[in-house]
């Protein structure tokens, strides 16, 4: 098979390349290959070619590997048990970090808090420095700003109030472990002749029978007296003498009682001294409030975390929300922190007039001129220090503006953000680490970008590249592999039947070889007709009036139903805030409900309900997934392989059931060590947990009795190393097995081996399980589909596979609505809504409804510029 290698002859390999030889990861077939440095490379080919292969399982993890063999002993504990890639050479590989796109990515911490964009952006934690660092606490009663209090700033205070005011300068005392008389008698000794007890003042040389009789609670606080004096004149060095006295003496706090009403001054705590109404005005070294109780604690960064206990709110413990008293599925915001998680010292602090969670509350451009404002305010001494973090907040928010996410806010959970937003928050954080001499290895930036977004995120990868980084991408969108200097294809199939380098080299020699599917698609000038016509037309609809959530601003919106319905628009712009969070929630309410014409939900509505008898919505996530959930578990695939193992004769002879084969099951034979998982995890604290194969059963799951049962003349773990593709012949003469399989083949997943993690699926992929799953049962329902962005991982020679499921349902009855990027299943819809014109506040409008043909001819629809190819 013909590639476009470097020709070894005529010289060495330069230094500017990974030399890459005898590569058989996975389905890589002793692949060489030679990969540029300081170069933006596209590995492309069809799903299941073997692109995650090279890209992670052997240039990531070698490059992760030999950068942690630079660290120290004590850091390198645990790596001489870090496999090394199957490959006969690699060299010159720079270290690596990367970006996978799947689910597993943690949305939530420990404590089960979600994530929000400002933590997943790494923009957080920076703020959370720099209000530890430069906050000023103020009381939210009072109003005023509270800091550590020294006798001079309560010199200040005093200095600050009217001419003709008395005043008494006293410290609070406990009787303790001493009795009133024990303490009087040192007061005495000390030359201090007055206190202050249950609102009556004593002198103690008349009146310590009297005192005596008065202290009958042991807790009783006792004022005592240092000082009665007036602001007529004011004697520094006799008040900072009292003061420093008090502060001494109470373990730093100073009590001032002014004796006459002040006027527009600080009202301070209504006291009594007999029948005397006075203000009591309390000062403190540590963080409290002069003028009410309130007390505060000591900004520092964890303070501003709601992961944290010493951070999150105590009534809700950061969730900031709770649930309600009047059912079991609602919730509602907590009102003690307002949703913004945070207890109350971490809100009283304040930089530049906001609290953290007001300044999370603004969309992420207006922080930049906050943060200027703020930076202009700081003296020289005051900045020098703080520079490094305001460099790296300006830069994360620089790079969050560039890649089109000005809009968002940073307090916006990850479950609001629609696939596109979470997939460029992210590489907001990966990119921003200004690292050089880095291998970055991305799979698919393109992500949940509609057409017009892709020139954002391909602009921010070349300036990294422009760093001397070199940028390795998983990629099927047209816009990426034109923009990268160096292509990779691999191929010419999937599983088994790819695995094979069939072209590398530059975008021009792509598009003119002969035997690469992705040249063929680039190279393509005709494009498909544009349908002006449904297939099937549509006779009901289902309408959602006055639809508000997040962005959309009251717009009202007609479904067609037995049609394929494709939600589009930039990202951004509110297709998951209509599909997801408000139609869906609202039909499967009343479909569960009274099944009434119409149903309200405040101001909005919907109506044509009662013409579907179900609706399921297929998102990217797959409802209790674990390192030992499969696909063949998840389609109930694995049951029937048991059983048929259990009856082979060497299962017979050892009187094995299908339990054992089961490596969930602690009564099985699954390996005792990675208990079923056939990986270990190692956690290295200061870096990402490593994944390593288990050392006891070599990742195969199950300990060797198990394995020496075969059938067909494979072993159990053999089988679930089978790709959909290779067990569908395998398991000839099994017809329900093969029915659930060939669903997987319908669906683009014949790549899929059977024993594949599920976390480690993508979006898409997890969309189309659950689809393959759907398409396995016999329903008679008349059921409406959602998804959003079936097509993600998929090349677009797989995305027929798809669309023959689509047409499937649809001529079965049923209805589909997608959100969807890509142009060539938009152009395959029946009905189009384009949402916009932009994202944000911007955005949430209907832009253009139609078919394909009447969306592009819309003059400002991107989509329709996208239908046009105006953003190839």
């Amino acid at each position: 098979m013909t590639t476009h290698l470097p020709d070894e002859s005529a010289s060495a390999i330069p230094s500017s390349v990974i030399q890459v030889r005898g590569v058989r990861v996975h389905n890589l077939k002793n692949i060489d290959l030679d990969i540029p440095l300081n170069q933006l490379i596209a590995v492309c080919g069809v799903s299941g070619s073997g692109k995650t292969s090279l890209a992670f399982d052997t240039l990531y993890a070698e490059g992760q590997r030999r950068y942690l063999e630079t660290l120290s002993p004590s850091a390198r504990q645990y790596l001489n048990q870090l496999p090394k890639p199957d490959a006969d050479q690699i060299t010159r590989i720079p270290p690596a970090i990367a970006l996978r796109q799947n689910t597993s990515q943690r949305h939530f911490s420990s404590r089960g808090l979600e994530s929000t964009a400002g933590i997943e952006s790494g923009i957080q934690h920076y703020l959370r420095l720099l209000f530890s660092a430069s906050g000023q606490i103020f009381c939210p009663n009072c109003e005023i700003p509270i800091a550590p209090q020294t006798p001079e700033t309560v010199l200040a205070f005093i200095k600050s109030l009217p001419t003709e005011i008395r005043y008494q300068i006293c410290y609070p005392i406990t009787l303790g472990e001493q009795s009133l008389s024990e303490i009087i008698q040192e007061l005495k000794q000390q030359g201090l002749n007055r206190i202050i007890l249950n609102h009556e003042e004593y002198q103690l040389s008349d009146d310590a029978a009297a005192v005596l009789a008065q202290a009958d609670a042991r807790d009783e606080e006792i004022l005592v007296v240092l000082d009665r004096l007036t602001t007529r004149s004011i004697d520094e060095q006799r008040i900072l003498e009292s003061l420093e006295f008090a502060f001494s003496e109470s373990s730093g706090q100073a009590i001032l009682l002014v004796m006459e009403p002040l006027e527009n001054q600080a009202t301070g705590i209504p006291f009594s001294i007999g029948q005397q109404q006075i203000l009591r005005f309390d000062f403190s070294a540590d963080l409290s409030c002069p003028q009410c109780p309130l007390e505060f604690a000591q900004p520092e960064p964890q303070l501003f975390n709601f992961y944290s206990p010493g951070g999150a709110c105590s009534h809700c413990g950061g969730a900031g929300t709770v649930p309600t008293t009047t059912g079991t599925n609602t919730i509602e915001i907590c009102s003690h922190c307002h949703g913004s998680r945070l207890n109350p010292s971490a809100l009283a602090v304040r930089v530049n007039g906001h609290n953290i969670d007001q300044l999370g509350q603004l969309p992420v451009q207006q922080i930049p001129d906050w943060l200027e404002q703020f930076s202009k305010g700081l003296s020289e001494s005051e900045a020098q220090p703080l520079t490094p973090v305001i460099r790296e907040i300006r830069d994360r928010l620089s790079l969050m503006i560039e890649l089109g996410l000005g809009y968002l806010t940073l307090n916006r959970t990850r479950s609001t953000l629609s696939s596109g937003e979470i997939q460029r928050t992210s590489l907001t954080s990966l990119l921003s680490s200004n690292l050089v001499n880095t291998l970055y290895v991305l799979d698919e930036p393109s992500s949940g970008l509609h057409p017009a977004d892709c020139h954002r995120v391909i602009s921010v990868l070349q300036k990294l590249r422009q760093l001397n980084n070199t940028l390795l991408i998983v990629e099927h969108d047209a816009a990426f592999i034109r923009a990268a200097e160096h292509i990779i294809e691999l191929g010419p199939e999937a599983g088994k039947a790819g695995g094979e380098v069939i072209f590398a080299g530059p975008l021009e020699a792509l598009k003119t070889s002969e035997i690469s599917p992705t040249g063929r698609f680039l190279n393509s000038t005709e494009t498909a007709p544009l349908k002006t016509e449904p297939g099937q037309p549509a006779s009901d609809w289902i309408t959602l009036t006055n639809a508000t959530r997040n962005n959309l601003q009251s717009i009202t919106v007609r479904f067609p139903l037995r049609q394929l319905c494709v939600v589009t628009g930039i990202s951004g712009s509110g297709k998951s805030s209509l599909l997801e969070q408000t139609l869906f929630p609202l039909l499967a309410a009343q479909l569960s409900a009274t099944r009434s014409s119409q149903i309200d939900a405040g101001s909005v509505s919907l109506s044509g309900a009662d013409q579907i008898d179900e609706v399921i919505l297929l998102d990217h996530s797959l409802t209790g997934q674990n390192p030992r959930s499969i696909p063949a578990t998840y389609l109930n695939l694995f049951d029937e392989i048991r059983s048929i193992f259990a009856q082979t004769p060497d299962a017979w002879l050892r009187n094995l059931s299908p339990g054992h084969f089961s490596f969930n099951s602690k009564s099985g034979g699954r390996c005792p060590v990675c208990k079923g998982t056939g990986k270990i995890e190692i956690d290295l604290q200061f870096l990402a947990d490593l994944t390593m194969d288990c050392q006891e059963c070599h990742g195969k799951r199950y300990q060797r009795e198990l394995l020496d049962i075969k059938y067909r003349k494979l072993n159990i773990a053999e089988v679930l190393e089978l790709t959909v593709d290779e067990a569908f012949p395998f398991f000839r003469g099994q017809s329900a097995l093969q029915k659930k399989l060939k669903q997987l083949k319908d669906v683009g997943l014949g790549y899929l081996p059977l024993g594949q993690p599920l976390p480690t699926l993508s979006g898409g992929e997890c969309q189309r399980l659950k689809l393959a799953a759907y398409l396995n049962t016999s329903s008679r329902n008349k059921t409406l589909f959602l998804m959003n962005e079936p097509t993600r991982g998929l090349h677009p020679l797989d995305i027929q596979y798809v669309l023959n499921c689509f047409n499937y349902l649809l001529a079965a009855g049923h209805s589909i609505i997608l959100i969807e990027h890509n142009v060539d299943l938009i152009r395959a819809a029946d009905h189009i809504i384009d949402l916009g014109p932009e994202a944000g506040a911007e955005g949430g409008c209907i832009v253009v409804t139609g078919t394909p043909a009447e969306v592009a001819a819309h003059p400002t629809s991107y989509t329709g510029m996208a239908l046009n190819a105006k953003f190839s």
